[in-house]
């Protein structure tokens, strides 16, 4: 098919520089049949490969666009802060549009590893290579908050958005400051999270805890708050983990359990104190003998009947043993874990948000507080790469 210049079209795309104005040549069929296409062409698109760019904009360009769309919090103030560093206005709804985008495509690359952990499960590693990482211990960490959706679920909008963190303890630096207080601060960490499900989140922490060397590591820390689906869900997921109930949140159940039960401020504050005391031994038989009086107590307000809830996380209570292995007892991490990479962004007043944005957004927020925003990035470049060879083809 012969092929004869049209002339010169300007396009305009957004880049890291700046919004570009490219004048390309149309090359249009000098005989048109109806039987084949007939459509022009733009060799200068092809080239730089902007043919099939989504939304106009380079690949680097849209990923840039997300991070601002997932860093600030509303897309109104994202604009702002596009057009201030990259000298470009966009509008808030395009901002909109281009992360959810791009938030698809990190909750799809998600969804393949998790779909790949779930084909594999755990290998079975000789121990000689587990030497390597034998003074590691792999902390896996997960928790859920509720976030408020548009969809209507047993009566409320509100949805529970479960996140997870692996971590090594190599990965935590220690140093004295100035008054001579030891400090700690965490730095490599790895980070998912889900809206949705247990059965939706399975899969997705298996293939967390894969990527950071779970089958390598001597020892494994699961800790978590003590929800009635984490214990099955971690002795089937992790056989081989120590399971650790976070002390502090023992202690504010029995605390909020002993203000329940006592009446009266110093029989409370005094019933508080002998069941932490308690906690912090690990007597863990001593903690059901002081409770079992109140065992037929039903749970109300939010407040848990401890003696059910010390019996049935026993196996997971003993803190001295766990102090005296350095192991961690608490569960910070993953709480500071869900203000920057969820509350920050989805819990703003009056926001609301569809699951599938939410996920979108909450899978970018999670590769980007995982230090991990290259892959982001990667992940624009293949899906350039795809539109463009579906539109050679």
């Amino acid at each position: 098919m012969r092929l004869k210049n049209k002339g010169l079209y300007p396009r305009e795309i957004l880049t890291l520089g700046g919004k570009l104005t490219l004048q390309r040549t149309l090359l249009v069929p000098e005989i048109r049949d109806e039987s084949e296409n007939n459509k022009g062409i733009y060799p200068l698109d092809q080239e730089l490969m902007i043919d099939c760019a989504p939304f106009k904009a380079t690949y680097r360009m849209m990923a840039a666009i997300a991070k601002e769309g997932i860093r600030c919090t509303s897309y109104p103030k994202s604009a702002v802060e596009i057009e201030e560093k990259y000298h470009t206005a966009i509008s808030p709804a395009q901002v909109k549009r281009i992360t959810d985008y791009v938030g698809a495509l990190v909750y799809m690359d998600d969804c393949r590893r998790a779909a790949a952990a779930e084909a594999t499960e755990h290998q079975k590693i000789d121990k000689r290579k587990r030497r390597r990482r034998e003074n590691d211990v792999l902390y896996i960490e997960f928790d859920g908050s509720m976030v408020d959706t548009r969809i209507e679920t047993e009566g409320s909008f509100w949805k529970e958005c479960k996140i997870a963190m692996a971590f090594s303890s190599a990965h935590f630096h220690r140093w004295i400051n100035q008054d001579g207080e030891e400090c700690q601060a965490l730095g490599k960490r790895d980070i998912v999270g889900i809206i949705g499900s247990v059965d939706d989140f399975r899969y997705h922490i298996l293939a967390l805890a894969k990527r950071n060397d779970y089958d390598y590591c001597t020892e494994v820390v699961v800790l978590t708050d003590g929800a009635k689906w984490i214990i099955p869900f971690v002795e089937d997921l992790f056989p081989r983990a120590t399971h650790i109930l976070d002390k502090f949140h023992a202690k504010e159940n029995a605390s909020k359990f002993a203000n329940a039960v006592k009446r009266g401020k110093n029989q409370k504050t005094a019933y508080a104190k002998e069941l932490n005391d308690l906690i912090d031994k690990g007597d863990v038989d001593a903690l059901l003998k002081a409770t079992e009086p109140y065992k037929d107590w039903k749970a109300r307000n939010g407040i848990l009947n401890f003696h059910t809830y010390v019996d049935s996380h026993k196996q997971c209570m003993n803190y001295p043993e766990y102090e005296a292995k350095g192991y961690f007892v608490g569960s910070g991490a993953i709480e500071s874990c869900h203000r920057y990479t969820m509350q920050n962004r989805m819990k703003q007043p009056g926001q609301r948000w569809n699951v599938e944005t939410g996920q979108g957004i909450l899978s970018m927020k999670s590769r980007y507080e995982s230090g991990k925003w290259n892959e982001v990035v990667e992940l624009c470049r293949l899906d350039y790469l795809r539109l463009h060879s579906k539109q050679g083809d």
